[in-house]
């Protein structure tokens, strides 16, 4: 690694035990120059990881950087020098090592979320595992050891695998009942995962674990809608109608169709049957925030968006003038 990379290491791990006073131009300058060399990162993302383990990549956190002014803040100065840790090439015991220096306990657990994540993701479990003590204890509202949070990233990267053996291994761990949201998102991804890795009758299989239940069936069934299997989706309803429910089939149906439609996806043409039903639909269910209703005939609108009949037909009958205007973008 760069002996650029090296000194600027250290200035951001000063910044953050410090406060930052006058050390982002120097920093930001270095951004730039690296900038200019040849990429050595994981090519694995930076940062702790989001919805589904997102993280943004090297390039666009590092475009992000190269336009900035200042560095003003501590979750910034945790980016830059996660960034530079990526562009350095460090190895995860390397980035372990020289984050014991940072002071502030959350900016460390964040440190060592990225590093753990990244480990999941090369399938090192072992290493992963054997970092996870390194969390340090910190006191918001009540003191927590901040392991789980280790073991969430290993339950988000076997819900990715739809492997559901090793999701459960770990998912006691995980605290479950300390993070309800977290894991319920998470059971929701893994069977999504699995029903598309294994099909709708053994996915059916797996929401009669204990952990999950019959309220996952409609994630079974998103993994469909959302690649498109239109007519796939149809058999499992003709074949499993104990499935269809007025809150998802309709949905998942027109999802499945534009879904088919933008891939370009030999079809049935259900689009008046489906137009027909989206308007029986009673308004006060709920898609999300919106009214399932609108959701399904803007889902119609945009998989008949070169048929200028439907796609007015769809504006029209769609009520919601927010999702009118967004229709205006496409």
């Amino acid at each position: 690694m760069s002996a650029i990379i090296q000194h600027s290491v250290k200035l951001c791990i000063q910044a953050i035990n410090n406060s930052g006073d006058g050390l982002d131009a120097e920093v930001l300058d270095a951004i730039r120059s690296i900038a200019e060399l040849p990429y050595k990162g994981t090519g694995l993302g930076i940062g702790r990881g989001g919805y589904r383990g997102y993280k943004p990549s090297y390039e666009d956190l590092l475009k992000r950087f190269i336009e900035r002014k200042t560095i003003n803040s501590s979750l910034d100065w945790e980016s830059a020098l996660l960034l530079l840790y990526d562009a350095g090439g460090f190895s995860e015991s390397e980035i372990l090592s020289s984050a014991k220096s940072i002071e502030d306990d959350i900016i460390f657990n964040h440190i060592l979320e990225h590093v753990i994540s990244n480990l999941a993701a090369k399938n090192d479990i072992e290493m992963a595992c054997s970092f996870i003590p390194n969390f340090r204890t910190t006191t918001i509202f009540k003191e927590e050891n901040n392991l789980d949070s280790g073991y969430l990233i290993l339950l988000c990267h076997y819900a990715s695998l739809g492997d559901a053996t090793h999701f459960f291994n770990y998912f006691k761990l995980a605290e479950p009942a300390k993070n309800k949201s977290e894991i319920a998102e998470l059971k929701s991804y893994l069977v999504e995962s699995f029903a598309a890795k294994n099909g709708i009758a053994d996915a059916l299989k797996l929401c009669a674990h204990k952990n999950l239940g019959a309220k996952y069936h409609s994630n079974a069934l998103l993994a469909f809608a959302k690649t498109g299997k239109y007519a796939e989706l149809k058999s499992i309803f003709d074949q499993y109608p104990e499935l269809k429910h007025n809150e998802t089939e309709l949905g998942l149906l027109s999802t499945a169709y534009y879904q088919a439609k933008k891939n370009k996806f030999v079809v049935d043409d259900d689009f008046e049957s489906l137009f027909e039903r989206a308007l029986q639909l009673d308004r006060k269910i709920k898609y999300g925030d919106i009214k399932m209703q609108d959701a399904v005939l803007f889902d119609l609108c945009l998989a008949e968006f070169d048929n200028k009949e439907r796609r007015e037909k769809c504006r029209k009958a769609i009520k919601n003038n927010s999702i009118k205007k967004e229709l205006n973008d496409y």
